[in-house]
């Protein structure tokens, strides 16, 4: 089904897991197996693609890069803090993403067989602010107990002035369904163009998305 999707979203780089519940479950052929989430998923998972549900991913690719440098990252070895309110601005959205992409669930997750495998109360919420302009994420694995703490800034991913305020307005004739044809092509483009920039260019992303290693 991939060819319903726009060329530029097939070149996003994936992300990539051992799954050892799925090895013990038989979903996988053998052992050792590993496995390839792409933005696609994410995108089917979400039902779009937006700059939250891009900088959710790059966050996380990022942080697991981080914590396990040349390794692959074990999926369900890795606990997921978000330091906002689930239903506050978008750290919900961007909760869904991490949990797809790494496991870790909130309370209604997986319970676990015996003592291992346990995805439940891996992603929690923290009401506790770290930085006031900065949305925080904190991602640590479970075995080393090495941690990642992800400062993403909304506000400061590059699109110009102009561009903005034209996509607000189209936006708003999107929503009441007052837009000609040519007004939605145009305001898909720039609002693609935007995920794309993220995604693939990663224009000045040391300003909007920053990495700091813990170690707890």
């Amino acid at each position: 089904m991939g060819e319903i999707f726009r060329e530029f979203l097939k070149e996003v780089r994936p992300i990539r897991f051992k799954e050892p519940l799925a090895e013990t479950l038989g979903a996988v052929k053998g052992e050792g197996a590993i496995l390839e989430y792409t933005f696609i998923d994410v995108v089917k998972m979400a039902g779009h693609a937006c700059p939250t549900v891009a900088g959710a991913y790059l966050a996380c690719q990022k942080a697991l890069e981080v914590l396990y440098l040349d390794e692959i990252p074990v999926r369900g070895g890795i606990s997921v803090t978000v330091y906002g309110e689930p239903d506050e601005g978008v750290y919900g959205v961007m909760a869904q993403v991490f949990s797809f992409l790494t496991g870790a669930a909130p309370a209604t997750g997986f319970r676990g067989l015996g003592y291992k495998f346990k995805r439940k109360d891996l992603l929690r919420f923290s009401p506790g602010k770290i930085e006031s302009q900065a949305m925080c994420f904190e991602f640590k694995r479970l075995d080393s107990g090495k941690a990642a703490l992800v400062k993403f800034y909304p506000r400061q991913i590059p699109f110009s002035g102009e561009r903005a305020k034209r996509l607000g307005g189209l936006l708003e004739k999107v929503i009441w369904e007052a837009a000609k044809d040519e007004e939605k092509r145009e305001f898909q483009e720039l609002w693609t163009d935007k995920v794309k920039d993220m995604l693939l260019e990663q224009k000045r992303i040391d300003r909007w998305l920053k990495i700091e290693e813990r170690r707890n």
